[in-house]
């Protein structure tokens, strides 16, 4: 149910990590392992959200390659700086780097719209290459709330609207998860008990949940995922504290 859910509520309004990440810490997988298997999980998702937004995908290859270079580059950055956590490290991070996904998730309508009035006149390559590299460092370290950074950045440092970023956006996240994946998998820490059954779900998910974007307004999904990813938060601020 997770794994059905995130890939909608990424396509519908973003905030599948929210679902999927928790959902495995609950299973008993351990933090970093959870971290890598709901990356896992929720990549080939993405794919499926971006070949409904494949044609908004209209700005160009010298554009979009350079951010795809960035993005690359910044997820193998992101996720090796992950594998050199210690485990109880990370656990320690993990309420607070949920409660900061969670802020920017709460507050990413008024972020985009602070953004949507901040626009550039012009369209600044290397800045957006640039934010792009550390907003996929994060996104291979941890990830939630990801898509709304990258949104934000689009909107700031180039002319582009919310409809006009989605698709990029979504393919910048896809491939900054891949080579996230690619490393985990790599590395070892991917639980293929989980992964590979909420994987084939959340496929589904993702294309069904892009499908419905374009028909129905997604306040309301997004207002289910905030109250869920609040209560998840809340729940392991506190354990941190009464362990």
């Amino acid at each position: 149910m997770a794994a059905l859910l995130g890939g909608a509520a990424n396509a519908l309004a973003g905030g599948g990590t929210f679902l999927v990440f928790p959902a495995l810490l609950f299973a008993g997988v351990a933090p970093i392992p959870a971290n890598a298997t709901a990356t896992f999980v929720l990549n080939p998702a993405g794919y499926s959200s971006t070949w409904v937004y494949r044609d908004r995908l209209t700005h160009g290859w010298r554009f979009q390659g350079a951010l795809i270079i960035a993005a690359l580059l910044g997820a193998g950055v992101g996720s090796e700086l992950l594998l050199h956590t210690s485990e109880e490290g990370f656990e320690r991070l993990v309420p607070y780097l949920m409660m900061g996904a969670a802020l920017i998730f709460s507050f990413s309508n008024k972020i985009k719209r602070a953004a949507q009035r901040h626009s550039a006149d012009r369209t600044n390559l290397f800045a957006l290459a640039f934010g792009q590299f550390f907003i996929a460092i994060y996104g291979g370290y941890f990830g939630a709330g990801m898509g709304v950074l990258i949104l934000v950045l689009y909107t700031v440092a180039a002319k582009m609207d919310v409809h006009q970023a989605s698709g990029l956006r979504i393919l910048c996240g896809s491939l900054t998860n891949t080579i996230a994946t690619i490393i985990f998998i790599l590395r070892g820490i991917v639980v293929w008990t989980a992964a590979l059954p909420m994987t084939l779900i959340c496929i589904g998910g993702g294309y069904f949940g892009a499908m419905l974007v374009k028909r129905l307004d997604p306040d309301r999904a997004r207002v289910a995922i905030l109250i869920y990813a609040w209560t998840v938060t809340l729940w392991l601020l506190g354990r941190s504290f009464y362990r």
